[in-house]
């Protein structure tokens, strides 16, 4: 039987998520922090501009929420670095679950769905 994913698991898949979108599609990502009180996660630059990203991540069928005082923290950090904020949601579901309960409850190095839309702006 495998092992679920905590919270810190969940949240190390999510920023592995968002870090392969933004090589994708052609971002330097310059720092990547996996604690889960640090924000942003990730720092990276694309055409001279920085960016501030935020990652949460929550199991099935919920997304990431980012909490408005976090992004407020995080958007007066950015101003000071003339840094662009965006957020990344991600929500990971088990999926060899067979219920939602199931589908709820991630395992290590098992296999998923992942609910990701692309980085976000920041909520105003």
């Amino acid at each position: 039987m495998r092992k679920r994913m905590n919270q810190e698991d969940l949240h190390f898949f999510g920023l592995k998520v968002v870090y392969k979108d933004l090589v994708d599609n052609g971002f330097e990502v310059l720092n990547v922090r996996r604690e889960m009180d640090v924000n942003p996660q990730i720092l990276a630059r694309k055409e001279d501009v920085l960016y501030f990203i935020v990652v949460r991540t929550a199991p099935y069928p919920e997304m990431g929420i980012l909490l408005p005082d976090v992004a407020a923290k995080v958007a007066h950090h950015a101003m000071k670095h003339k840094a662009v904020c965006r957020f990344g949601s991600v929500g990971v579901a088990n999926a060899k679950g067979d219920s939602d309960e199931e589908m709820g409850q991630p395992e290590m190095d098992g296999e998923y769905f992942i609910n990701y839309k692309g980085l976000m702006p920041f909520p105003q």
